[in-house]
């Protein structure tokens, strides 16, 4: 089960597995923290008025209050070092991302923080809800 049907369910994640399968690399968020934004989903975002603000930007643009928590929950799916944990919760709060529960080690917990900082929207990660096995 992927983090998004774990966290959204599966008609979520029916909604978006094929785009994620054919285009890995091309549909992947761009950091958050750092300033630099995708400029793809941001672009459809725009297209709705008023624009949503970039932690409430659904998969396709939209407005979406979970907007940030389910790319982040994508951006887990696609990686293989990640992607089977199966302990760990996402939630936001605004623009920050809140992870509940536990990891098997603190690389794997710096490795999941810096992925979900990069998502474009993101502007903190929480983990003091976080324990390490």
């Amino acid at each position: 089960m992927t983090w998004l049907e774990r966290h959204f369910g599966q008609e979520c994640s029916k909604k978006f597995q094929s785009e994620t399968q054919k285009h890995p690399d091309e549909a992947g968020m761009t950091p958050g923290l750092t300033g630099e934004y995708d400029l793809e989903l941001r672009e459809k975002a725009g297209m709705h008025q008023p624009p949503p603000a970039p932690e409430h930007m659904g998969l396709e643009g939209e407005y979406d209050p979970a907007g940030l928590s389910k790319r982040v929950a994508i951006a887990f799916d696609r990686d293989p070092q990640i992607s089977e944990i199966d302990s760990l919760e996402i939630d936001q709060n605004g623009g920050t991302i809140i992870l509940k529960g536990s990891v098997p080690n603190s690389e794997i917990l710096e490795h999941i923080t810096g992925m979900a900082a990069k998502v474009d929207g993101t502007q903190a990660v929480d983990t003091s809800q976080v324990s390490v096995a």
